[in-house]
């Protein structure tokens, strides 16, 4: 796909027809072209062309995805930099990704609407956009994506349905790719979603109205499941990923529009496999390949595993990126040449089931060790969805104990006798009743608010474990239950008493259904 001819074609085939459209102001394709060409312009008139960053800061939406398109029609290539981020990490990142330009307006890029389109080129190796993503280090790496690894994208026809789709990503986040140039390339009206709007579930209904493709990930896809499931008897198709899913949620989504389960790490470019929803799954594939390349599941030394047992997931399609940009030592360990293909280390543990689609198991880095046990994190949340839970779940280890953290109001004696029945007893959490399980920008699992919370919580933990040790007159551990250390009413009502004179709210039932991890945990305060 030569990007710069299907851009001009599609400006030309949809002239009238609205191209963007947010609360403030809505552009056709003719004005996106007018002023595309005239940041474009601009661009190429202060050096800017092939090979070269263009570092996009700008506060709003409409005009970022402006200026991500004119720097492609100026031949370079774009990095978004989130205006929010502390001005050193910003400064660093410009740094790494050899910005020689930085555009905060559109009125910065010069131009002007009239400018003529200019002559530059593009190949499918051209450099087109660079996206940061966490390293294993702490240092974010940048993931360097050329022109042809958005064709498997924007070409591919189980990805769009209806007029118009709807933009939530953030657009530092790889799904903004699929959003904005799937979107646009196929002739569609992007409808912006701010991030306060996205997460008011008692007006994303009347908030998505008209929109008829989108992508949500897995969190937030949950979150609308739970609490505005009316959404997707709106919508006509909903693709969802990028972390570990809930089969009840798909399915029950599944009931009212298409829901396409998809999976893709950054550096595959946005989607590398799909699957469609059909409501019989037990397991839930992450699918198949949808482009023309291959995959392998390989052991420690990289050789392939027998059928349907689990190994790494390598990839190798048109979206495999051209590596981490400025990091050749990092590129390299991620990328591997295998039987003459190029194949990208997922990090992630799959295996293939019986119709030869791909089973997601959990993150390499989501295995934890517990007294010497090596631990999925993934299982543990399986077990707990088994026992009937309909929201979320989350299990975390922190270090010093595993955590489940569950949205469900449910009988937590039931739900640990659930757990302890079907888990050896190293794997049995300590399960924890939550509001919310918070999300980071990119709407995936934010791990350290619930660390930050954790290390809060700590100090009104350590204040009642140490009464239940006065009380008890016992060593105590938080696996181990009330009556379990000998309790009895005389204690009991000792245990409520103190607990109450220091502001904790404990009742009976509370002290003889749960372990003493969980009370620690659960009592209120104030």
């Amino acid at each position: 796909m030569n990007l710069k001819e299907k851009i001009n074609i599609i400006f030309n085939l949809y002239h009238e027809k609205t191209a963007i459209l947010d609360e403030s102001r809505t552009l056709t394709y003719r004005q996106l072209d007018e002023l595309t060409r005239g940041v474009a312009a601009g661009l190429c008139s202060r050096g800017v062309g092939k090979g070269d960053v263009v570092a996009i800061e700008c506060p709003e939406r409409a005009d970022s995805i402006v200026l991500m398109i004119g720097t492609i029609r100026a031949g370079a290539a774009y990095c978004v930099i989130p205006e929010s981020y502390p001005d050193h990490r910003k400064e660093k990142m410009k740094l790494l990704v050899q910005a020689k330009v930085s555009l905060h307006t559109i009125a910065e890029a010069g131009g002007g609407e009239e400018a003529a389109l200019p002559e530059t080129e593009r190949q499918p190796d051209s450099l087109l956009y660079i996206i940061f993503t966490s390293g294993s280090t702490g240092e974010p790496k940048a993931v360097a994506i050329e022109d042809r690894s958005i064709g498997k994208i924007v070409n591919e026809p189980s990805f769009y349905q209806g007029e118009t789709m709807g933009q939530l990503a953030p657009l530092e986040f790889d799904a903004s790719v699929y959003e904005i140039f799937g979107g646009l390339l196929n002739g569609m009206t992007l409808k912006l979603i701010s991030k306060d709007d996205s997460l008011d579930c008692d007006t994303v209904p009347e908030r998505f109205d008209g929109i008829d493709t989108l992508f949500l990930t897995t969190r937030l896809f949950n979150l609308y499941v739970d609490e505005a499931p009316e959404l997707f008897r709106k919508v006509s198709l909903v693709l969802t990923g990028g972390e570990r899913c809930s089969v009840h949620h798909l399915q029950e989504a599944a009931r009212y529009c298409t829901v396409l389960h998809v999976y893709g790490p950054t550096e595959t470019t946005v989607f590398a496999t799909a699957h469609r929803v059909d409501g019989t799954e037990l397991q839930m594939p992450i699918g198949k390949l949808f482009d023309q390349g291959a995959f392998m599941i390989v052991d420690g030394d990289n050789l392939a595993v027998p059928a349907g047992q689990q190994g790494e997931l390598l990839i190798a399609d048109s979206g495999v990126m051209r590596g981490y940009f400025g990091n050749t030592e990092a590129s390299s360990r991620a990328l591997l040449e295998l039987d003459g293909r190029r194949f990208y280390r997922t990090g992630d543990t799959v295996y293939l089931d019986a119709e030869e689609e791909i089973i997601y198991v959990e993150r390499k880095d989501r295995q934890v060790k517990i007294s010497g046990y090596r631990i999925e994190l993934g299982e543990v949340e399986k077990c707990a969805y088994s026992f009937g839970l309909q929201k979320d779940c989350l299990a975390h280890y922190d270090g010093q104990r595993l955590m489940l953290y569950v949205k469900d109001q449910v009988n937590l004696e039931q739900l640990r006798g659930h757990l302890r029945s079907r888990l050896p007893e190293y794997m049995v959490p300590t399960v924890k009743v939550v509001d919310i399980i918070p999300m980071n920008t990119n709407g995936k699992t934010d791990i350290s608010e619930i660390i930050n919370g954790n290390s809060m919580a700590s100090n009104n933990r350590n204040e009642i474990m140490q009464v239940m040790t006065s009380v008890l007159k016992s060593e105590i551990a938080a696996e181990q239950t009330f009556l379990d250390l000998g309790g009895d009413s005389i204690k009991a009502m000792e245990i409520i008493w103190q607990l109450g004179s220091k502001g904790y709210q404990l009742d009976l039932d509370m002290l003889f259904s749960r372990t003493l991890g969980e009370i620690a945990d659960n009592v209120s305060h104030g």
